[in-house]
């Protein structure tokens, strides 16, 4: 599949910074596309342009109706006016992203869930939450679960709460002790709370950084 079809001007995607003070995932839009550039409106905080470098290395993500696709790019021009655009290369190489390529950081917060079965749901159950991604999480629980059960979880994260469904994809019982760690994929989870999943990992990844973990 030729995926530069997929970019147009006007096109949403996501740029992504993984480096840095300003590490992160930003919500923008494709200004103009070139045979070996590209150009994104550069985007917002707090009502002011975010400034990123001339040489900072980048990621554009972009969708079409069944997948996300990927460009590994670098920032070589900023532009103030008439509009602050970000110029980027634009390589040849686009890749299809796939749900294992979730960046997964240490992450311990409180969350709680319920199973879904043809019943309805259980009573709700406690949690801790090990790791997370935007693909997926691991949480201990004291709660036996089945694998492949469907679980509504609420999750307590920094940016706020998330309700998302979840599938059991690996459950262990933890060698002494009388809990079990579980791994789930999010399920039928809308976008907007992934990015927001994905807003708390980058915030999390930058955090370790800081303290010199990663």
């Amino acid at each position: 599949m030729d995926y530069r079809k997929i970019l147009v001007p006007g096109l949403a995607v996501d740029l992504v910074i993984a480096d840095g003070d300003l590490a992160g995932q930003y919500k923008t839009h494709l200004d103009e596309v070139g045979e070996k550039i590209l150009s994104v409106f550069a985007p917002m905080m707090q009502g002011q342009v975010v400034p990123f470098r001339e040489g900072t290395r980048a990621k554009v993500i972009f969708w079409d109706d069944v997948a996300a696709y990927a460009i590994e790019t670098v920032i070589i021009q900023r532009i103030a006016v008439p509009v602050p655009i970000f110029v980027l290369e634009l390589p040849e190489d686009i890749y299809r992203v796939q749900r294992r390529n979730f960046v997964r950081v240490p992450a311990v917060y409180p969350l709680t869930f319920r199973s879904v079965d043809r019943q309805g749901l259980s009573d709700t159950k406690k949690g801790t939450m090990l790791d997370l991604s935007g693909g997926g999480m691991r949480f201990q629980t004291s709660e036996s679960v089945e694998l492949g059960a469907i679980l509504l979880a609420y999750l307590d994260l920094p940016s706020g709460p998330i309700q998302t469904s979840a599938r059991v994809c690996r459950a262990d019982k933890i060698p002494d002790s009388k809990n079990y760690s579980i791994s789930v994929d999010f399920y039928q989870i809308p976008e907007r709370d992934r990015d927001r999943i994905i807003r708390s990992v980058f915030d999390l990844q930058r955090v370790m950084r800081k303290k010199g973990l990663v």
